[in-house]
C-alpha cells in the first residue's frame, strides 16, 4: 500500500512541478519516415481520385473545414481561389459529374520538399502531367505545387492546395 501511495505522490508531484514551472512535457518524437510516407500517400490518393473522378475517395483526403483553401493559376483559367469545404466539395463533385470519364495522369513528382511538425506538414514539389484534352481537369506539363496538411483524428488531411501551371512539356 505504501508503494502505491508513493507512486501516486510521485505522479502528483511531477504534475504539480510541470504546472508550476510552466515547462510542458515534450511531445513524442516524430517518426519522419513513417509520416513522410503517409503524407505522400494522401497526396497521391487525392490526385488519383481527382483524375479518376472518384469523389468519395477525393473527399476523404480533405479536412472538411471552412478554413481550407485551394489557390492556383493556369493560362486558360487565370487565378482560381476556392474557400472552404462547402465550396470545394460541391465544386469538385460538379466537375467530376460534368466530365465523368477517368483522366488517368500518372503524374511524375520531383524536387519534393517537406517540413513535418507534430500535427501539421507542408510540402512543395514539381509535378508533371499530360494533356488528355479535358478542358477543366487537365494539368499538362509542369505545375509548381504546394500542399499543407493537418492531422485530424490521427489521419493526415489536406487543408491547402496551391498550384501554378507553367505548362511546359516535360
Amino acid at each position: 500500500m505504501k508503494t502505491i501511495a508513493g507512486i501516486l505522490f510521485t505522479f502528483v508531484a511531477v504534475g504539480l512541478f510541470t504546472a508550476y514551472t510552466g515547462k510542458p512535457t515534450p511531445p513524442p518524437a516524430i517518426d519522419y519516415d513513417t509520416e513522410r510516407a503517409q503524407i505522400l500517400r494522401v497526396i497521391e490518393t487525392e490526385s488519383k481520385a481527382f483524375w479518376d473522378k472518384d469523389f468519395d475517395t477525393y473527399a476523404a483526403c480533405w479536412a472538411h473545414e471552412p478554413y481550407i483553401r485551394t489557390m492556383g493559376w493556369w493560362k486558360d483559367g487565370g487565378v482560381t481561389v476556392v474557400k472552404g469545404w462547402e465550396e470545394r466539395g460541391p465544386r469538385t463533385k460538379q466537375h467530376m459529374e460534368q466530365f465523368p470519364e477517368p483522366n488517368p495522369q500518372n503524374v511524375r513528382r520531383e524536387n519534393i520538399n517537406m517540413r513535418i511538425l507534430q500535427d501539421a506538414a507542408w510540402v512543395t514539389f514539381d509535378q508533371y502531367g499530360k494533356d488528355n484534352g479535358e478542358p477543366v481537369m487537365d494539368m499538362p506539363g509542369l505545375s509548381r505545387e504546394t500542399r499543407f496538411l493537418e492531422k485530424h483524428n490521427g489521419q493526415w488531411k489536406i487543408v491547402y492546395v496551391g498550384w501554378l501551371l507553367e505548362g511546359k512539356k516535360p
